[in-house]
C-alpha cells in the first residue's frame, strides 16, 4: 500500500460518483443558451423555488423568497457574519465546533464563546447562563449533525434553544453541513425561528466536491443586506453548477445519491467502530466521521505528528476545541477520505499501534 493515508478529508465520496457528476455537467452544459449570461445576484426565480421545495418539511413550507443561492458552505458563513454584521461581536459555540469557523471567527474579530454539550447536542441551560454573564450577538451550531461529535439535537432540545435565543435577542447560524445522512426529517433553527436565524445547506458533501453551490435561509429583515452582500462577495451564481444541481434534485438522483452515502456511512461507520472497540468513541450511525477519546496520558497534538511520520493524517481535538485551554484528549477520524475502505482500514491499525506504543 503505497502513499499517505488520509483519514482527516472529510468528502463521503461513493466509487464511481465522478462520473455520475460528469454526466450531469455535461447535460447541463449542453441545455445552457448562453454560457456567457449571468444569472440573478442569489439565484434565479425557479433556482430558488427548487430549493425551497428540497428545505421544506410537513409543517414548515419555506417561501422562495426566504431563500440564496450561495458558492459554497463556507462563503454561506460568511454571508451571514457580514449581513448580520457580527464583525468584532461575540459568538457562542459548542464546545466542539467546526474547526474552519474557528479561522472565519478569527479573520472577523469574532469572539467564540463555548457552550457545554452532551449526548443531545448545545446545552440550553448553559447558553442561558452564558447570555447572561457575556450578552452574546449570536449563536452558531451544527444541530444535525455536530462536526466532530456526530450528535443530533433532538426536537425538544431546538425548542428550548429558541426560547433562550428570543429571550437573549440572540441570531442563530444553523450550518448543516452533514444533516444529509441523518435519515429522520428535524425541523432547522430557520424552521422553527425565522425572524432571527440563518441556515446554511451545502452541496459539497451530500452531492460532489466539485459542486460549490449552498442554499441559504436568512430573516427577512436582512433581504436587502443578504443580496448585497452576495453581491459584493461572489456576484452571481454558477448557472452550470445550479442547472445540474437543479437536474439532480428534480430527477431524484440526489436523494438516491444521499441513500447510498447513508447506507456506506453506516458500513464504515460500524466497521470502524468495531476496529477501535476499545477505546470511548463518538460517532454517527451513518457518519464519514468518529471521535476517539485518547488515553489520559496521550496528547492528541503528540499523537498526530507520530501519524503524519507514519503516512497517516488525522485531526487532532485541539482543532476544534473553542475552549482557550484547548482540549487535547481525543482525534477525529474522517472515514471518507479514501475511496477505498481498506486504506481506512489499514490507517485505523496503525492509529491503534501508535497509542499502544504510548
Amino acid at each position: 500500500m503505497t502513499g499517505n493515508i488520509d483519514l482527516k478529508l472529510n468528502y463521503p465520496v461513493l466509487p464511481g460518483q465522478d462520473i455520475e457528476l460528469q454526466t450531469l455537467l455535461k447535460s447541463a452544459f449542453e441545455k445552457l443558451d448562453n454560457f456567457a449570461s449571468l444569472a440573478p445576484v442569489g439565484g434565479s426565480l425557479y433556482d430558488r423555488q427548487i430549493a425551497s421545495d428540497w428545505l421544506s418539511q410537513p409543517g414548515y413550507l419555506i417561501d422562495p423568497k426566504d431563500v440564496y443561492i450561495a458558492s459554497g458552505g463556507h462563503h454561506g458563513i460568511l454571508v451571514c457574519i457580514l449581513t448580520a454584521g457580527l464583525q468584532n461581536k461575540k459568538i457562542v459555540v459548542e464546545e466542539f465546533t467546526y474547526s474552519n469557523f474557528k479561522a472565519i471567527a478569527k479573520l472577523f474579530g469574532i469572539t467564540l464563546i463555548p457552550c457545554a454539550v452532551d449526548m443531545c447536542g448545545l446545552k440550553a441551560s448553559s447558553l442561558s447562563e452564558i447570555c447572561l454573564k457575556n450578552k452574546p450577538d449570536a449563536l452558531y451550531l451544527m444541530p444535525t449533525l455536530n462536526n466532530p461529535l456526530g450528535t443530533v439535537m433532538p426536537l425538544d432540545r431546538r425548542t428550548e434553544v429558541v426560547v433562550v435565543a428570543r429571550k437573549n435577542d440572540l441570531l442563530i447560524i444553523d450550518d448543516d453541513a452533514y444533516g444529509f445522512l441523518e435519515e429522520t426529517q428535524l425541523p432547522n433553527f430557520f424552521h422553527l425561528a425565522p425572524e432571527r436565524s440563518f441556515y446554511i445547506y451545502s452541496f459539497s458533501k451530500p452531492f460532489a466536491r466539485g459542486i460549490k453551490t449552498s442554499y441559504l435561509l436568512a430573516p427577512g429583515q436582512f433581504s436587502e443586506s443578504v443580496v448585497e452582500v452576495l453581491r459584493l462577495s461572489a456576484t452571481n451564481p454558477s448557472p452550470l453548477f445550479s442547472l445540474a444541481l437543479n437536474e439532480a434534485l428534480v430527477s431524484g438522483k440526489l436523494k438516491s445519491l444521499i441513500k447510498e452515502k447513508q447506507k456506506e456511512g453506516n458500513f464504515r461507520q460500524q466497521k470502524a467502530k468495531a476496529l477501535l472497540s476499545d477505546y470511548e468513541l463518538y460517532g454517527h450511525k451513518n457518519g464519514w466521521h468518529l471521535w476517539l477519546n485518547l488515553p489520559a496520558h496521550i496528547k492528541s497534538s503528540e499523537l498526530d505528528k507520530r501519524l503524519i511520520k507514519e503516512g497517516v493524517s488525522i485531526v487532532p481535538s485541539t482543532t476544534f476545541s473553542a475552549s482557550k485551554n484547548l482540549y487535547d484528549q481525543a482525534i477525529r477520524i474522517s472515514l471518507g477520505g479514501e475511496t477505498d475502505f481498506n486504506r481506512v482500514i489499514k490507517g485505523i491499525e496503525i492509529i491503534k499501534k501508535q497509542i499502544a506504543f504510548y
